[in-house]
């Protein structure tokens, strides 16, 4: 690019940004300008994709990104000294590798690439998630279970209960939407998505009916009002559908064959493979899982150790709920359970650990609220799911402090296998419940597990590097 497009080119982009007293923080990888802003609505996003020069732009989160190619560099330079900013380093890690030639097949790169599409989906919902938790937070603290000021048939106490459910009951619609936006297709088809799986027919059949047909397709019935997987997977293989309708119907057609077909199409593909594919694999390794632990003592271990680590992906795609289902079923025909349930209380703790441990490692002021904010209600009010989308999937080096905490976590288990007599919620008040029914020993074993995991996720987390910070 020669300098004067060069000139031309930061001059367009720093002015459609909002000017310099718009941005907050600006930095660049090896193809991408990467903005934070203080007032998204005044970045005109389409005008900065149509400047000469520029490749694309996207949303991650709040972070705006606009894709210049090989003159990152030097069109990064150039809009600093126009806009008097400060500049910084540039952060090693390259989110377009096509851009310069063919992508690189490997299984790092295939990791990287689905943490870039789900990692922005999911940011997306974090705030109105962690405002949702923050109502069963409250709820945990002052109603009948704890402190007894909230009565729990008191209008505020049924309120609250709404506010939380009205996030997570309707999650794949949150969900559909800001994968969709992650994908830079129309949200609306994102929300469909997810308010297909959860339609209101579909719902009463829960209970009612084990399966119906979908075009002669005989497909489960079940709910999938909190399941990460479905829509995720659903958006992204529309995404594809939607290019391949576009270039084969004709233009004055698509307006109305384009998602009528979409729709079409995609309702078999989500019903038969999106929305039950973490429930058919969870039931083929809760199967194995159960083998392992009904197994001698190296079998066990090597069982629970596995399945600890195995956890955060299960629980991020979905497939625990088959563990669960299995773990309840030995629970209601022993009165008791040694191996699914220990684990899985005891990963909570792992995640609040490693939670706590971020909060402490990390440096920017924001970064840090959020993050304790994510922990307070996950220590106090049970709820992992700001912890693992706002600590584990955004800053991903905290995955080997979690992994690293599972292996301890199942080595406890394995080893002294504690037993789970109540069925209970993992928080500080009552994560000692559970153990109690099993004499001291039992109670001194479940509670070395559950703060063990506390504590070794915090450590463990606290020496993990987090240069990912600068691009959050």
């Amino acid at each position: 690019m020669a300098k004067k497009n060069l000139e031309e080119t930061a001059e367009k982009i720093l002015r459609l940004i909002g000017g310099p007293e718009n941005v907050s923080i600006f930095t660049h990888c090896v193809t991408r300008l990467r903005f934070t802003v203080k007032d998204m609505g005044l970045v005109q996003s389409d005008a900065i994709g149509r400047t000469p020069g520029v490749i694309g732009t996207q949303w991650l989160g709040e972070q705006f990104q606009v894709i210049i190619g090989s003159d990152v560099d030097q069109v990064y330079r150039k809009i600093c000294q126009i806009g008097g900013l400060a500049e910084a380093e540039a952060i090693q890690e390259n989110l377009d590798g096509h851009l310069g030639g063919k992508k690189p097949f490997s299984p790092r790169h295939i990791w990287n690439s689905i943490l870039a599409y789900i990692s922005p989906a999911m940011n997306g919902i974090i705030p109105l998630m962690m405002a949702a938790c923050m109502c069963k937070t409250i709820l945990a603290l002052f109603g009948p279970e704890l402190l007894g000021i909230l009565p729990a048939d008191s209008d505020l106490y049924i309120l609250l209960d709404f506010m939380y459910d009205a996030f997570f009951y309707f999650m794949p619609m949150f969900l559909g939407y800001s994968a969709a936006k992650a994908l830079n297709m129309n949200p609306l088809f994102g929300i469909y998505l997810g308010c297909l799986i959860m339609a209101p027919d579909f719902m009463a059949m829960i209970g009612v009916r084990e399966s119906f047909s979908v075009f002669g397709i005989p497909v489960p019935v079940a709910s999938y009002a909190q399941s990460f997987l479905p829509v995720i997977l659903g958006v992204w293989i529309l995404s594809y559908l939607m290019r391949l309708l576009n270039r084969l119907i004709p233009s004055v057609l698509k307006a109305v064959f384009v998602p009528l077909f979409a729709i079409l199409i995609m309702a078999p593909v989500m019903f038969a493979l999106c929305a039950p594919l973490g429930t058919y694999i969870g039931n083929v390794i809760g199967g194995w899982f159960i083998a392992l632990s009904q197994s001698n003592l190296i079998l066990r271990i090597f069982g629970a150790v596995l399945l600890a680590v195995l956890l955060p992906y299960m629980v991020l795609s979905g497939m625990h709920g088959a563990l669960v289902n299995f773990a309840i079923m030995t629970f209601v025909a022993n009165g008791s359970e040694t191996f699914i349930l220990p684990i899985m209380l005891a990963y909570n703790f792992a995640v609040f650990g490693v939670t706590l441990g971020a909060g402490i490692r990390l440096k920017r002021p924001e970064n840090k609220t959020a993050v304790a904010g994510y922990f307070v209600s996950g220590i106090l009010g049970s709820v992992t799911e700001p912890c693992l989308y706002g600590v584990i999937l955004k800053y991903r080096q905290s995955m080997k402090a979690l992994m690293l905490t599972s292996v301890v976590v199942g080595l406890i288990a394995g080893i002294f296998s504690p037993t789970y007599y109540v069925i209970t919620s993992a928080t500080a008040f009552t994560f000692w419940i559970p153990w109690v029914a099993g004499g001291t020993g039992n109670l001194i074993a479940g509670i070395v597990l559950m703060l063990g995991a506390l504590l070794v996720g915090t450590v463990t987390a606290c020496f993990v590097g987090y240069p990912e910070e600068t691009a959050a």
